[in-house]
């Protein structure tokens, strides 16, 4: 009964699940550039202003959004799948996204009262039968069946209903114009279902030549084909860590004193695998239930434990002999975590009432809390204090270079007695690196982010800090045949490959046409070694693999049915497409369901303008960022995954 809710359920509001993919290539590069410090951070993971994100609280949360991810891919849900996924880093960035809902709403003094918070509940359709609220022992109840607690159930909804009251306030008198909404109508819509053959290019064997003369006409004619990015250039004051490191030193004392004042740091976190047998009751038969599960618990043995698990348990985990894992029983009810606390390793409880169901426990493996010694931490605070104090020396530094910059004409007369020299970028794409300076593109990144003659505020990156002046802007334009000879003779012999397939397509498709008989098409296709593809086909799409290529909604819906069509280009492939049946909504149909369509897609934009809202007041807020406690939270939660 609860299973969408559950599966829905998480530490996140839904509005601010809608707003990581935003924030999450941003965060991406704040914390690969170092730009969020991690000033007066222990054992906090993150602070967003003067709201911290305790690492517990984070712990907490990643272990049920990979309970949650677990549920979903089963098997299939692997280490690899979450550093792929930067599932971590999305919790993270949820939370701090739901910091900032939090400080928005308290300037605009947006509250969720009791009231609104209770009739929110009462009208969810998981906590109603018949149409009425199933009552507070029942709705407690079934929480706790869903291994909710009632306090984190209603502290998400609480979160929910007050993102939702700002994201309306913010988005008010968002409106959609009516052509577009019948244009997205008509995307969604209009379907076609297919049959198609492809010839790809790849399917030409032989290599067309092209003379000189032949060439030099095809790159005159297809300028666009040949367009080169634009570049831009720059000059760039820099400051690199490693030409530094000789001004920094540090004895042990410094190191011991740092240990000393943040040895939380360096605590390896205990962890609890536990194991449930867990069986339902109801009033009639709680006595009969506790009583079979007395009986049960003296038989039980570490050994055994598994086995009677699939024999009796009525949770999830029945069929992985009640295995919870280390962090998955963090969603049991509060009675069952105080029974585990309090066993040993090894240990197996006695029942214990767990709301609407007696649960059996058993610890196989508890490891304490350690505390690291200073000797095992030492290079690591090293180099901690090392990047700190490098980073503030080239700060002060180059604030102090910026303040004369920013008024000279060029940044070598303002670089004054900094004693680095001013260096020519030379011409750079976007992102493109900068040998021996810039190895990941920050800095070309920043030129194509600015007007021409303007000096950028102190930039960090990921070798040093830098400050960059746009000299020179190379819009796009076609590179000389010289220069792309080569690409040249790639696209001619592209160009004629393209119309030798759709020589052989335009007699497949008459061939096809002429053959009414099945079987005799299915003959003629095997000698022909074609293959007759399906697709389903709405406006927008692209056919499979094939390059999406414009006009091809058009031809597609105008196509006759159960014809094979004249050849289509498509780029780099010739189809030959049947149209099986389709599907095209008119006029009528749009003033039909225009008004719940405008709602939804009114939904949708309320939540992209909302997500643009939150993204843009990031910058509001100071985010500090502790590495070290979120990297030792995320290996120790995702330590049981494989």
């Amino acid at each position: 009964m609860l299973r969408s809710m559950r599966n829905n359920l998480k530490s996140l509001s839904w509005t601010l699940w809608l707003v990581i993919l935003a924030f999450i290539g941003f965060i991406f590069v704040q914390w690969g550039s170092g730009r969020f410090d991690q000033e007066g951070l222990d054992r906090d993971v993150a602070a967003v202003g003067r709201s911290t994100i305790g690492g517990e609280e984070f712990q907490k949360n990643l272990a049920r959004t990979l309970e949650m991810y677990r549920n979903r891919f089963k098997d299939n849900f692997s280490r690899q799948m979450i550093d792929q996924m930067r599932i971590a880093e999305q919790v993270l960035q949820g939370m701090i996204s739901g910091r900032i809902v939090q400080g928005e709403a308290r300037k605009l003094r947006l509250e969720v009262s009791d009231a609104e918070l209770q009739d929110a509940i009462r009208a969810q359709p998981s906590f109603q039968r018949d149409g009425r609220f199933i009552g507070s022992e029942e709705y407690e109840r079934l929480l706790a069946y869903n291994h909710v607690t009632v306090v984190d159930f209603e502290e998400s909804l609480r979160q929910d209903i007050l993102a939702d009251k700002l994201k309306e306030l913010v988005t008010a008198g968002l409106v959609l114009d009516n052509d577009e909404l019948r244009e997205d109508f008509r995307r969604e819509n209009d379907k076609a279902e297919l049959d198609y053959i492809a010839f790809r290019l790849d399917d030409v064997k032989e290599q067309p030549a092209a003379g000189e003369e032949e060439l030099r006409e095809f790159h005159a004619k297809h300028p666009a084909l040949f367009q080169g990015d634009e570049k831009r250039s720059g000059e760039v004051l820099a400051l690199k860590y490693v030409d530094l490191k000789k001004e920094v030193r540090l004895k042990d004392d410094d190191l011991f004193a740092y240990y000393q004042a943040n040895k939380a740091m360096f605590r390896v976190p205990g962890k609890t695998k536990v194991s449930r047998i867990r069986v339902a009751y109801d009033e009639a038969t709680r006595e009969d239930v506790l009583k079979r599960m007395d009986e049960v618990a003296a038989t039980l043995t570490p050994d055994n434990f598994a086995d009677r698990a699939r024999e009796l348990s009525e949770d999830e985990k029945a069929k992985e002999g009640g295995d919870w894992g280390y962090w998955g029983w963090q969603s049991f009810s509060a009675q069952e975590k105080s029974l585990i606390d309090n066993l040993k390793q090894g240990g197996i409880s006695s029942p214990v009432d767990a709301g609407g169901a007696f649960s059996l426990l058993y610890v196989p493996e508890k490891v304490e809390e350690q505390q690291q010694s200073f000797d095992v931490v030492k290079p690591r605070i090293l180099g901690v204090l090392e990047n700190e104090r490098l980073r503030k020396l080239a700060g002060e530094r180059m604030a102090q270079a910026y303040q004369r910059v920013k008024k000279a004409e060029s940044l070598a007369v303002g670089a004054g007695k900094l004693g680095v020299k001013v260096v020519d970028s030379g011409p750079l794409t976007r992102g493109q690196a900068i040998k021996d300076l810039d190895e990941m593109g920050y800095i070309s990144q920043k030129l194509f982010a600015m007007s021409e003659s303007e000096i950028s505020e102190p930039l960090e990156f990921p070798e040093g800090i830098a400050v960059v002046r746009l000299t020179r802007v190379v819009k796009a334009q076609t590179e000389p045949f010289d220069a792309v000879r080569q690409k040249v003779v790639v696209e001619v012999a592209n160009a004629k490959k393209l119309r030798m397939l759709e020589e052989r397509a335009r007699r497949v498709s008459d061939e096809l046409n002429r053959l009414a008989d099945a079987g005799k098409i299915d003959a003629y296709l095997k000698n022909e070694s074609l293959k007759v593809e399906t697709a389903s086909y709405q406006r927008g799409d692209r056919l499979a693999d094939l390059p999406v290529t414009p006009g091809l909604d058009e031809a597609v819906f105008a196509l006759e049915e159960n014809v094979y069509s004249a050849p289509l280009a498509l780029k780099t492939a010739v189809a030959v497409v049947k149209l099986k049946s389709k599907k095209v909504v008119s006029d009528d149909d749009f003033a039909k369901e225009r008004q719940a369509y405008y709602a939804k897609q009114l939904e949708e934009a309320k939540n992209t303008r909302f997500g643009s809202f939150l993204l843009s007041k990031q910058e509001d807020y100071k985010i500090r960022f502790n590495a070290e406690i979120f990297e030792r939270v995320k290996d120790s939660v995702i330590s049981r995954f494989r």
